[in-house]
């Protein structure tokens, strides 16, 4: 029988059921709702009594959340010879959903192709346009944005050739995550808008509830928070009246974010008591986001202990589920409360670990919002790595401003042997971070203006090690721990604390160390004045087995005619003269 071979599914796709049924998805934060739910009247109404209530357990599994229970009833209906072609070839799609849905993107698209070419050789458009829509989220959440928009073009091509307009509805709502995802927001309320009208038009109250989450969702990031709660009043509204408990839940969780973002602790406060009563265990998959919002809340008021318990806790959570997004902004807001106590290498540490995650995250989904998010984190590094060098300077009043320095005239270096952007915000945060070692150097002994001693010279030489120690436990990216280690060492081998020698120096320490002698030379000292260009560069070209030769030269012919603020000029020299001679 034809229909028997069309859903003769692959191997494959039979061999991730298991897989498929013992796991679950995680939900993205305050995600914007893709849909392929279709109404299923026509198909009960030919179907046998059994088929019927099979197709009303799995739809009401679905809207509880209860994927594995659903997936379970669609492959007994995919199997069934006594459900009616049609029945079976949306059972195959609605499979295909469920294994998205509990995160087994490879089992779904097995599925969904399976599901594709039946509908084609059955000669039925509007099946195809339905198995590509859900083909095309399969892209989505997999994080090939493009893909996924041209499968959700050809899809409304299809439904429109059909004249489905349920169908079109969800397509466009899609389309609109897509938008949204990428930036678009005006786009994404567009889409939006077209599938509301579309939803309203048709009576389908519960995935026009969906799309107005979603129309919510891409107000509050415009930052119009009144359309966005009046959005989610009417989605909440609609959820009530079809009975869609889970959808209630999830809207909840999303409608906190508004209240925070308002400002509206209180109530925001009292949404999470209410979340937290209703999933008393730990089944709930927004349970974590919702000890991320106590904890936000608490460390706006200041209660900076009771901010990182819950903090905690969501990270807990993210990390039991896998839930890449949640573990990304709670390492951020964690971070958030180490700033305010001036907890810096805790600070510094969850830095990058969000840092890290987000970039993860850039490959998969919430492109926009993940770039957005990695602007700010690189802004913040930036700012410690300042404050940090600040704190260190702080003790040697002879030095204020060395770390910017230094990382600009390295920056300057770096960018001129090839770094590219990314590498170079890095280099120029271990730049700013070169000296973090000398917090163990007592003051005396930073400020002494004559020549040190033995005992004071080796507590000196162990400043680079000992910044290593500060910074082990933070998994940096790039060179920033060769920096810190390295940039003492000398071409000749003489240098410290490796006596490493020619190449065998790390690359991007070799070019801190011309910045940070360049530097020290042309800047004031207790006992000097600032070296003019022409007199440092001779000090440096005659220090033989110091530097990486080409990159001395590389440099000093760029310092030769550079505009740097502060550089010892006749004018300046003349004013310190006069001024030590007061």
């Amino acid at each position: 029988m034809l229909l028997g071979a069309l859903f003769r599914l692959s191997s494959a796709a039979w061999r991730h059921l298991s897989r498929a049924t013992a796991t679950r998805r995680p939900p993205d934060r305050r995600r914007a709702v893709m849909t392929n739910r279709r109404p299923t009247i026509e198909l009960r109404a030919v179907e046998s009594s059994t088929v019927r209530e099979n197709i009303d357990r799995a739809k009401h599994a679905e809207r509880e959340g209860r994927w594995a229970d659903a997936c379970g009833i669609y492959e007994a209906l995919v199997r069934d010879p006594g459900a009616n072609a049609s029945t079976r070839l949306a059972a195959l799609r609605w499979l295909g959903r469920a294994y998205l849905e509990q995160g087994n993107r490879g089992a779904a698209l097995d599925v969904l192709e399976a599901a594709v070419a039946s509908a084609d050789i059955v000669g039925s458009p509007p099946a195809v346009a339905q198995a590509l829509n859900v083909v095309g989220i399969v892209y989505q959440v997999g994080g090939d944005l493009d893909q996924a928009a041209a499968i959700y073009a050809a899809a409304r091509a299809k439904a429109e050739l059909a004249g489905d307009a349920a169908l079109i509805a969800m397509i466009d709502q899609n389309l609109g995550t897509v938008a949204m995802i990428r930036g678009d927001l005006r786009a994404a309320l567009e889409a939006f808008r077209l599938s509301h009208l579309g939803y309203q038009t048709l009576g389908m109250r519960n995935h026009e509830a969906q799309v107005l989450n979603n129309i919510a969702l891409a107000y509050m990031e415009l930052g119009e928070l009144g359309d966005a709660e009046t959005a989610y009043n009417l989605a909440a509204e609609a959820f009530e009246e079809e009975g869609d408990r889970a959808r209630q839940l999830d809207l909840a969780v999303n409608k906190v974010q508004l209240y925070i973002a308002g400002r509206r602790f209180d109530e925001a406060l009292a949404q999470c008591e209410k979340l937290l009563t209703v999933a008393k265990d730990d089944s709930a998959p927004w349970r974590g986001e919702v000890f991320r919002h106590v904890g936000v809340i608490a460390r706006e008021r200041g209660d900076y202990a009771r901010a990182s318990d819950n903090l905690l806790k969501a990270e807990e959570h993210a990390l039991e589920s896998g839930d890449l997004l949640l573990r990304a902004d709670v390492s951020e807001q964690l971070a958030e409360v180490y700033w305010a106590q001036k907890r810096n290498r805790e600070m510094l540490q969850s830095l990058n670990e969000a840092h890290s995650l987000y970039s993860q995250l850039k490959a998969q989904h919430r492109v926009a919002q993940v770039e957005k998010r990695n602007g700010a984190l690189e802004s913040r590094f930036l700012e410690l790595a300042k404050h940090w060098g600040d704190s260190i300077e702080g003790k040697d009043r002879y030095t204020q401003g060395h770390c910017e320095r230094v990382a600009f005239f390295a920056c300057v270096l770096a960018d001129s042997a090839g770094f590219n952007g990314r590498s170079l915000f890095w280099f120029r945060i271990g730049a700013l971070l070169h000296d973090i070692g000398k917090i163990i150097v007592p003051m005396e002994v930073l400020n002494k203006p004559g020549k040190l001693t033995d005992e004071e010279w080796v507590i000196m030489k162990r400043h680079p090690e000992a910044g290593l120690e500060l910074v082990a436990d933070i998994d940096f990216p790039g060179d920033i721990t060769a920096i810190i280690r390295n940039h003492h060492e000398r071409w000749d081998g003489k240098g410290y604390p490796d006596g490493l020698k020619g190449e065998e120096i790390p690359f991007a320490a070799r070019i801190l160390c011309v910045a940070d002698v360049y530097d020290a030379l042309t800047t004031t000292r207790s006992y000097r004045p600032g070296l003019t260009h022409a007199r440092a560069a001779e000090i440096m070209r005659a220090s033989t087995g110091q530097f990486d030769p080409e990159l001395l030269e590389t440099f000093l012919d760029w310092a030769e005619t550079a505009d740097i603020p502060g550089r010892p000029t006749p004018q300046r020299l003349a004013i310190f003269a006069s001024s030590a001679t007061a």
